[in-house]
This record gives structure tokens, C-alpha cells and sequence, in this order.
């Protein structure tokens, strides 16, 4: 037998050749381009310079599953230059200068523009097709493959936390071939994929063009949106409606309200409050959930956004925690304005009227106002009903006793819209007591000690 090494090193070539069309052809690499907003500007322009940051973007990648059985697919698109141009482009019809650059230089600009811009794989649509043969019929449900733009326009004055206006669109497509990705798909299914690797560079180019073009198209639709609900806003950007505009007005219940906080972990938030002045706090288990520390703000640190890896947050510790009576105590440092608790039930009663503050749906520090309902045994947990609104977000804040300020309950749930109206509950500051072994003034160095043990 003859060994023939130009041969060998020819098929050694095509194989190697084959493996880079392999890796190459199961990417795409893209980017949302320039000038992609051709919607024409508005009658009038308001005569303020805006600022597009574009130093928040970064390289985003969208993986598609289900698209080919045959033909794997990564698909990476940059949104960094692209998207943020288009929303110039976007608010440049309503506004008279509009500028992109970095953060920095904010304080040269009425307006400082933040996009936010995502785009993540939706498999959550399908649609029922009727299949069958000459026998049968029958209703397949078949899931399609989309991708799913969601845009976030949020403007701000240079040197504020605060949002001026705060808008949101989303699109949703299914991810569609063009013929040219057709011909090729089923020309990949015919050949039962075994010219795979000189295939799939096309198809994947042809496919990801495609899903380019639909993408870009989506973020124009969502800015066109999000400008047309802008332009009937237009009153609120005059240069009169500063951040001190509209200022809260919260009066005798201020107090109340500075010893209460706004609490929030990765996956959901709530409200507690302070009741000692070196930072103990207490809330719902169901707030902190399984996390061993909690961010927190204060009413001073209005106007902030949630979720933001942003100050003025703060950290507590989840000290001690009662799933089965969802309560939970948790530490912060330094000192704090707090409130006292009423753990006697005798001062209160069935008609007296009470309080209910907290965080609702992200309204920040709101008070509502009702009468005890009725005082209940629930499953052994010692219960306040009212009648005072109860909503996701409130779970955890003081239920306070009117006449005297004092804090009677740890609000907890409520019943749903369609099984009753007007019925929350608060777990009472008996049963917070018994429950975590406090009382107050609270003994920190016997918490600790406690806290030890379990370690």
C-alpha cells in the first residue's frame, strides 16, 4: 500500500475546511443600524436640547431555539450605536437640538434621554392547525418561535434622580425566513442535512438579515409609540414643571410615613418599618423570601428607581424569619426614627379606625384609612381585618392605630378582587411578639446570641 502525503494533507484540508463551516456557519454577527427612524417631525417642536445617553447600551445576544431541529442557531446583534441613534433620530422630531454621547456631559443638556432596549426569545405564542388524513382530523397545536422588543424611554433633568416621564412599547414577531432561507431549509431537509456545513453560512446569514430587518422595525414602531404618548405630554416639559413642581404634600402623617421603607430583593419587594432606633425592622417573610440580606430606602432618598444598582440603598440583615406566620426581622446600621408597638389587644377593637402604610404597586409611601373589621383566629395566627386597601407592595408595612400611633399589625394579604372587596388582614403585634420573642425596647444583644447559635 502507498502513502501519499499530498493527499492526505488534501483531505486533512477539507476537513478542517468543513469544521470552519461548521462553527462559522452556526453564528451571526449583526448590528441594528443607522437612521432607521424615517417618521416625520411634529408640527411643533418643544425648544429644549436633549442628551441621548448611549454609554448604558451593551452587546446583547438573542439565542433561538426551535427555529431548525437541523440547523442550530446563535444569532448577536449590537444595539449599543444603533439604537441609541434611532432614538435621536425619534426625539428629534419633537424636541430642537437633540445630541448622543456620554453620561458626562448631561449638565450641558436640558434633558438627559435614557433607552432602554431588550430584546429576548419568545416562545410563548402558537397557533392550532388542522392536520390529518383520510381518516382523521384533528387540531395540533404548534408553537412558533418569535423574539419579543421592549423599549423604555425615561427622561430625566441634568443632576436628578428623578424621571420627568417614564414610557413603554413592546413588539412582539415570529421569526420568519425569507424565500431565500426557505429554499435553503428545505433543500438542507431534503438532503438529510448532509451538506450541513457549506449550508449553514448561507441560511444563517439569509435568516439573521432577516430577523435584522425585523428587529429594526419593531424598535421604529416602539419609538414611534413612545414619541406619539410623549407629544401629549408635551405640557409637563416646559421649563416651569421642575422637580419641585408638584411637591408632596403628606402633612401630619410625614412622621408616620419616615418610619416605614421601601424593601426589595432581586425577585420582589414590599415595605417594613423600624422599631427601634438602631435599625431593627420588621416585615413579611414572604417580602425577603430565602434571602439572607435585603436592600432598603428611606423617604428621604425620594425620588429613586427600584432595581437599579444605583444609590441611595441601603442593606439589612434577615435576622430571624417565620415562614408559617410570615413574619420576618431583619438589621440595619445606624439610627432610625421608629415606631412603638401596641401588643396589648384590649386598646384596640372592632370599629376603631386605623391606618395602612406602605409601598402599593410601587406608589411610593402611601397612607390609606379604614376600620378594623374584625379581629381573627386564622389557623392559630392571631389576625386584624380591615377594611383599608391592602395591595402587593403594602405586605409587610404598619397597620397603625389612629387614635394612638402606635402600630398594632403587620399588614400581610388580602383577599383577591374577585372573590370580595375591602378585606385585608395584618398579623397583630401579639403575634409578632410571641412569634419572633420580641418586645421592645429590643434586646440586640440577645437576637445575636440567638443568630450565633444557628450558625
Amino acid at each position: 500500500m502507498i502513502f501519499h502525503p499530498l493527499s492526505s494533507r488534501s483531505v486533512f484540508s477539507v476537513i478542517l475546511l468543513f469544521f470552519c463551516l461548521l462553527v462559522c456557519g452556526c453564528n451571526y454577527h449583526g448590528r441594528i443600524r443607522r437612521n432607521i427612524y424615517k417618521k416625520p417631525s411634529f408640527q411643533e417642536k418643544v425648544d429644549l436640547s436633549v442628551l441621548v445617553v448611549n454609554d448604558r447600551f451593551i452587546q446583547q445576544s438573542v439565542t433561538l431555539n426551535g427555529l431548525d431541529n437541523y440547523i442550530p442557531a446563535q444569532y448577536v446583534f449590537r444595539t449599543d450605536d444603533g439604537a441609541s441613534v434611532a432614538a435621536a433620530d425619534a426625539l428629534g422630531t419633537l424636541f430642537s437640538q437633540v445630541d448622543v454621547g456620554g453620561k458626562r456631559l448631561a449638565s450641558q443638556y436640558d434633558y438627559v434621554a435614557e433607552i432602554d432596549y431588550t430584546v429576548t426569545p419568545d416562545d410563548i405564542h402558537y397557533r392550532y392547525a388542522i392536520v390529518g388524513n383520510e381518516d382523521l382530523v384533528w387540531r395540533e397545536k404548534r408553537y412558533y418561535p418569535g423574539l419579543k422588543t421592549t423599549v423604555r424611554l425615561t427622561l430625566r433633568r441634568p443632576g436628578s434622580r428623578q424621571a420627568v416621564i417614564m414610557l413603554d412599547a413592546s413588539r412582539r414577531h415570529d421569526v420568519t425566513l425569507n424565500t431565500v432561507g426557505k429554499t435553503i431549509y428545505w433543500f438542507n431537509r431534503v438532503t438529510l442535512t448532509l451538506l450541513y456545513p457549506v449550508l449553514s453560512p448561507a441560511f444563517m446569514q439569509t435568516s439573521g438579515a432577516a430577523i435584522r430587518k425585523n428587529l429594526e422595525k419593531d424598535l421604529q414602531e416602539c419609538l414611534s409609540e413612545i414619541m406619539n404618548h410623549l407629544e401629549e405630554n408635551r405640557v409637563i416639559l416646559s421649563a416651569g414643571h421642575g422637580p419641585d413642581y408638584l411637591p408632596r404634600r403628606d402633612g401630619e402623617y410625614r412622621e408616620m410615613l419616615e418610619k416605614t421603607v421601601y424593601l426589595e430583593v432581586p425577585d420582589a419587594h414590599g415595605s417594613g418599618f423600624f422599631i427601634s432606633p438602631d435599625g431593627y425592622i420588621l416585615t413579611n417573610a414572604h417580602v425577603v423570601k430565602n434571602n439572607r440580606d435585603a436592600r432598603f430606602y428611606l423617604y428621604r432618598d425620594m425620588p429613586f428607581e427600584p432595581f437599579r444598582a444605583e444609590p441611595p440603598f441601603r442593606y439589612a440583615r434577615v435576622i430571624k424569619v417565620n415562614k408559617e406566620r410570615d413574619l420576618a426581622l431583619l438589621k440595619a446600621e445606624g439610627e432610625f426614627p421608629y415606631f412603638e408597638l401596641e401588643p396589648d389587644r384590649s386598646r384596640y377593637k372592632t370599629g376603631d379606625s386605623v391606618l395602612v402604610l406602605g409601598n402599593p404597586l410601587d406608589n411610593f409611601w402611601t397612607v390609606t384609612q379604614g376600620i378594623i373589621s374584625a379581629l381573627n383566629n386564622y389557623y392559630s395566627t392571631d389576625e386584624i381585618q380591615v377594611d383599608a386597601a391592602i395591595n402587593p407592595g403594602n405586605s409587610g408595612g404598619p397597620l397603625v392605630l389612629k387614635s394612638s400611633g402606635k402600630v398594632i399589625g403587620v399588614n400581610s394579604r388580602s383577599i383577591k378582587a374577585h372573590l370580595g372587596d375591602g378585606m385585608g388582614y395584618a398579623i397583630s403585634t401579639y403575634e409578632v411578639e410571641r412569634t419572633l420573642g420580641i418586645s421592645q425596647p429590643v434586646d440586640g444583644e440577645k437576637l445575636e446570641r440567638e443568630l450565633l447559635k444557628k450558625i
